[in-house]
């Protein structure tokens, strides 16, 4: 699946912005007054931002030491850490970003992953954006040992902090022969032989596309770029692009989540303890659902007896 670049239809003078009423003397100077504190308020990001790469080295050699301590044992079949068989993956499954993300035939590969890593695209700006990458270990699936994703971000309001994601790129997955776990595999038909016989060759197999989390994660987003799996003909340009807009902005609110909450502290996950409160769709939901349903049930047999 790729990308495809929409031509942009030139401006016609009926499009362009009308001009804006000119400022009063004292707006003007009201403005000059809010640059001269931006200004400052540029200063003082410029000194997180220090200070957050500095901490950030401070923190890096304790995520280092819990990767080794996940790869304890040495390699061993199906897993990447096998101090704690599919570490990543439940804490992954823990998040409410991640919950639903996932099919069943996602899950043995992501059995493989060693340790999730982050940084940032340009550490004299942070505001640049960040990479996410995934170390997996050797693995039946592809022949990747790192698969990364890349968030390019700018500011999009420099009055109210909003950060705008530009564009999302994602590693290309090698997948080995026969393992391409994003489609299914199913017999073409057979062709008509002589006499409106059915041929009795051996059948090929035909891929067809199935929802995957390597598929709908790892993949190239947009502005002005349609994924083709959501071209419609019939769909005018602002349809295409409001849902590249949307899939955008889910995506970056994941690879946020991941960033600031798995990553740092991916054993609270693991062990649910990060979890929130009330949050839906976990193992525990099941069992308190089913103590619902035998709640009703005795009411309703509370119900026969009257």
């Amino acid at each position: 699946m790729g990308l495809v670049k929409k031509e942009e239809a030139p401006l016609k003078s009926s499009d362009e912005a009308p001009d804006e009423p000119e400022d009063t003397p004292v707006v003007k100077t009201l403005k000059e007054i809010d640059d001269r504190y931006l200004a400052i308020e540029r200063e003082y990001e410029k000194e997180v931002m220090a200070l957050q790469l500095e901490y950030a080295r401070k923190q890096q050699p304790f995520l280092e030491e819990r990767r080794d301590l996940l790869a304890a044992g040495g390699p061993a079949p199906g897993t990447g850490t096998p101090a704690l068989t599919g570490f990543w993956l439940q804490a992954l499954k823990n998040h409410p970003a991640f919950q639903a993300k996932f099919e069943e035939w996602d899950e043995p590969v992501l059995e493989y992953l060693t340790d999730i890593g982050k940084d940032y695209l340009d550490e004299s700006n942070t505001e640049k954006g960040f990479r996410l990458t995934f170390h997996f270990a050797e693995n039946p699936y592809f022949t990747n040992a790192t698969l990364e994703k890349e968030y390019a971000t700018e500011e999009a309001n420099p009055y109210n902090g909003e950060i705008e994601c530009k564009a999302i790129k994602s590693s290309q997955i090698d997948w080995k022969a026969g393992k391409n776990i994003t489609v299914a595999r199913a017999p073409k038909a057979a062709k008509a032989g002589r006499g409106g016989r059915k041929q009795a060759a051996k059948k090929a197999l035909e891929e067809e596309p199935r929802p995957s989390f390597f598929h709908e994660f790892f993949r190239d987003l947009a502005p002005g770029c349609v994924q083709e799996e959501f071209k419609i003909a019939d769909d005018s340009d602002d349809d295409e692009d409001m849902m590249t807009q949307y899939l955008m902005n889910g995506d970056f609110e994941t690879g946020t989540a991941l960033r600031d909450h798995i990553i740092p502290f991916a054993v609270r996950w693991y062990t649910g303890e990060a979890v929130p409160e009330g949050f839906e769709g976990g193992p525990e939901d099941d069992d308190s659902e089913d103590d619902d349903d035998d709640d009703d049930d005795d009411l309703e047999d509370d119900d026969d007896d009257d």
